[in-house]
C-alpha cells in the first residue's frame, strides 16, 4: 500500500518539524513558501509527523483516498 501526506495549511507555522522527524525523507521544506513539500513515493504511512506536529497541521492516508486528479477525496481544508 502507498501514502500519501497532506498540509492543512491553515494550521501551519512552517516551522518544519515534520521535514526533522520524517526518516524516509518523505516532507521537505520548501524554500519558496516555507511550507513542507511532499517527496513523492517516499511516504510510508509511519504517522511520526501527524504524531510530532505540535499544530495538527498533516494527516496521512492511504493512496486510495486520492482521486484521479492527485487530490484528496474529502475536502478537509488539506493543500
Amino acid at each position: 500500500m502507498t501514502w500519501h501526506w497532506r498540509l492543512i495549511q491553515r494550521e501551519c507555522t512552517g516551522c518544519g518539524i515534520c521535514a526533522d522527524v520524517c526518516t524516509y525523507g518523505a516532507i521537505a521544506m520548501d524554500r519558496l513558501t516555507a511550507y513542507p513539500a511532499a517527496v513523492p513515493g517516499a511516504c510510508v504511512g509511519c504517522m511520526i509527523c501527524v504524531e510530532e506536529c505540535p499544530f495538527a497541521a498533516l494527516e496521512v492516508l492511504p493512496s486510495e483516498a486520492l482521486t484521479a486528479g492527485g487530490r484528496f477525496a474529502s475536502a478537509g481544508g488539506g493543500v
